[in-house]
């Protein structure tokens, strides 16, 4: 054993007081990264929690999406769209020669907002920035123009709202039908107003540029620009909803259009502070990048709608709205990155929602933006929610969050080992995370799941006082792992298994499989896997009528779950993870099924790299990480697509997202969760006021840091140096009332107090 040398400095460490605009950390980012022209017919995002643009990176509006097919696109205030987008057309006084702007050549992402710009047009060069301001129901669309001729020049601004009052996703069904749209031009205040002629429904959109007429027929604003030779003016147009009152809309762009520089400041202001919290200075420089671009993409889907609530969206372009899967893994990220409030609201509300729906504990799986829920619930969503809910609490150390949560809690593991175990063999029945034709079952992930479950609502019942409850909930969960570990385990195959059932049900499932690769429109493989499901058909029906085990059909990525877990054993483990590697992966990661082996997620993926955490496999888990983050920018500068990689089968438009949505929140868990729960090790317990740092340094990062991450009311730095023969590390806490320990590579633990500490190892 080596010797180690600590030291323990305390220190009077007052709290930060640089603010982000002083901190050359954030600069890079605020400067934006570009398409260089290579994607400008993939989608990006201009983002708001109130309103949000999805356009083209040409700066088009083409029709997008396929839940409202065609119209997931244009500007929105959830949960209404207000228009299909915008179009500028430039007239020259003079010349009367006219430039529609029609596509730009280059789009710039900014974590605030985005810019286009446009090839010159006869001598004036156009580019066009955007924001949606934070709690505001609009947006901000701002033109420059530069003449750079000799002469001045005298253009005639025509800028055109395409109005398209629709409500969201799942609205038709229950009972909110769109009617008529009419326009009006308000001469007085040289605003247009548009509205839903059966609805409260609103759009308001001006300029504050002088002498502005309105033209009613093609509802656009006309205006007039003078230039001199050399000169530069701006141009902002604003566009405001409202489901309340045309008033409201009207106030609320005299707001956007008087305030718009300190409302775009106090975006940024935002993103400063983002980038400050739980920030990293690590050699590999790109993944620094990835991750700090991953908690941005996260606050880019934050959403809050009125009489609902703030909560964080699953993707932008397709799912805006609230799922529970989706969120059981990113608020795992959510959270590490120090973003407590989003993390308790978001999963405040699903409880809320959840509630309201379903009554019993299950856990919803989907609520559109108007406050519909579309599904009630696969199982696997209710013990994922209640796993979310403690690991939430141990970043927080909120006990009234967790009492508010407590009592569904409960609610849920009674319906999840009484209602969904009919059999009573421990295995809940239904679907889980893969919505895969027959697959409904007694599924690995729901099982392993229910078992995390079941072993943290025994520590949440230790501290709610309720002992009995908590020896009964533990050893329910070991009697589980055990169980997961036999009749899920192929020896054969040497990995885990689909799920656990009946000959019949196995049929069902390879039935069900067949059924959805007829639908298929790609051909690559495909009689390949037809075959396969054949073959596994025929083989299963010559099986007894009485057979039931463990049956591994799909092999999807879910059947990573008792590894992501830590609940396998580690022989096990190290084979499951091994065969996966080698046989179920593409360069970016697992399959989602190893028998299609045609596409990859970054949630697979994600599942994959925490898998080789818990069994201490650092590089591996790098290995996995670096899939997501080689994606970075490749369809959204500044985001990475859900689907891995982002080429798209055939000729399927990107924006229509068949092929993911370009910004996806379950992305963070996968950066995010193992750099900081694994690479810096932390282990939080703020109820108690205890952390456990237990590094694993990849090889050749010789320094490395993880500054002002948040743990309860503390904020903690990590800073490790690797030397010849010795590694430093350095923790720093905020407050000087809690109890650390630095657990070294030998297992020894260190405990440590105070503000500041030194520890050679």
């Amino acid at each position: 054993m080596k010797l180690i040398f600590y030291t323990l400095i305390i220190v009077c460490l007052a709290g930060c007081t640089t603010t982000g605009k002083n901190h050359p950390y954030a600069d890079s980012y605020f400067a934006g990264v570009s398409n260089h022209g290579k994607t400008v017919d993939e989608a990006y995002l201009t983002a708001g929690d109130k309103a949000f643009i999805i356009g083209t990176q040409n700066g088009l509006f083409p029709d997008m999406g396929s839940h409202i097919r065609g119209e997931m696109g244009g500007i929105w205030t959830l949960p209404i769209k207000l228009a299909d987008g915008f179009r500028l057309k430039l007239t020259d006084a003079e010349t009367q020669k006219e430039d529609g702007l029609t596509k730009a050549d280059t789009f710039i992402n900014y974590p605030f907002g985005n810019r286009f710009v446009y090839p010159p047009t006869n001598g004036v060069l156009v580019d066009r920035m955007q924001f949606a301001p934070e709690g505001k129901k609009g947006v901000v669309v701002q033109y420059t123009f530069e003449n750079t001729a000799e002469t001045s020049r005298t253009l005639t601004l025509d800028f055109t709202l395409d109005t398209e009052l629709i409500p969201v996703w799942f609205s038709k069904q229950n009972g909110i039908i769109d009617g008529k749209d009419t326009t009006e031009w308000d001469a007085s205040a040289n605003t247009f107003h548009a509205w839903d002629t059966d609805n409260n429904w609103h759009a308001v959109w001006g300029t504050d540029a002088p002498a502005t007429n309105g033209n009613v027929e093609q509802a656009s604003l006309v205006t007039t620009l003078q230039l001199k030779p050399g000169e530069k003016n701006r141009v902002t147009y604003v566009i405001c909803g409202s489901t309340e009152s045309p008033q409201e809309a009207r106030t609320l762009l005299t707001d956007l259009i008087t305030n718009k520089e300190s409302l775009l400041a106090q975006k940024k202001d935002l993103y400063y502070a983002l980038l400050k919290r739980s920030r990293i200075d690590i050699p590999d420089k790109h993944l620094e990048e990835t991750y700090n671009w991953v908690k941005i993409n996260t606050q880019w889907l934050v959403s809050d709608l009125d009489g609902i609530g703030r909560f964080l969206g699953a993707g932008a372009g397709e799912y805006p709205w609230l799922f529970g899967c989706d969120n059981s893994y990113a608020l795992q990220g959510v959270t590490a990155t120090g973003d407590f409030e989003l993390a308790q609201s978001t999963l405040s509300l699903l409880k809320d929602v959840s509630e309201k729906v379903n009554g019993n504990g299950r856990i919803i799986h989907e609520m559109s933006s108007n406050g519909f829920v579309y599904n009630k619930g696969n199982t696997q969503e209710t013990p994922h929610f209640i796993l979310a809910v403690w690991k939430t609490f141990l970043w927080t150390g909120d006990m009234d969050f967790l009492r508010r949560q407590y009592p569904y809690i409960l609610q849920g593991i009674q319906w999840l080992t009484e209602e969904m175990d009919k059999n009573r063999n421990l295995f809940p029945e239904g679907y889980g995370i893969m919505e895969v034709s027959g697959l409904n079952a007694e599924l690995i992930d729901v099982a392993v799941y229910t078992q995390q479950a079941l072993e943290v609502t025994a520590q949440m019942a230790l501290l709610m006082d309720n002992r009995d409850l908590a020896e009964a909930y533990r050893a329910k969960a070991e009697t589980l792992k055990e169980k997961i570990n036999t009749c899920f385990w192929n020896e054969e195959e040497s990995i885990y298994c689909d799920f656990y059932g009946s000959k019949e049900q196995a049929i069902s499932v390879a039935q069900g499989a067949l059924r959805q690769l007829s639908y298929r429109t790609d051909t690559v493989h495909l009689t390949e896997k037809i075959d396969f499901y054949n073959k596994l058909l025929e083989q299963i029906k010559q099986l007894p009528d009485s057979t039931e085990q463990g049956w591994f059909t799909n092999k999807n990525w879910v059947i990573n779950t008792p590894m992501e877990t830590g609940i396998a054993p580690r022989e096990k483990a190290i084979r499951s993870l091994d065969k996966i590697r080698t046989e179920h992966s593409s360069e970016y990661g697992p399959y989602l099924s190893a028998v299609e082996r045609n596409q990859a997620m970054t949630i697979s993926t994600s599942v994959q790299a925490m898998s080789e955490a818990s069994y201490g496999r650092t590089e591996e888990m790098l290995w996995y990480v670096n899939g997501i983050a080689r994606t970075l920018h490749q369809t959204l500068p500044g985001s990475i697509n859900e689907m891995l990689p982002t080429t798209l089968p055939g000729a399927i438009p990107s924006y229509m997202f068949l092929y993911g949505c370009p910004v996806q929140a379950w992305t963070i868990y996968g950066i995010a969760t193992p750099i900081i729960t694994h690479i810096f090790g932390v282990s939080p317990d703020a109820y108690h006021k205890q952390v456990v740092f237990e590094p694993h340094i990849p090889a050749g990062w010789d320094k490395l840091s993880l500054s002002d991450v948040r743990i309860g009311n503390n904020l903690f730095s990590i800073r490790i140096t690797k030397e010849k023969d010795r590694t430093v590390y350095e923790i720093t806490s905020k407050e000087d009332d809690w109890n650390y320990t630095l657990r070294l590579p030998d297992a020894t633990d260190i405990p440590l107090t105070g503000k500041k500490n030194r520890v050679v190892f």
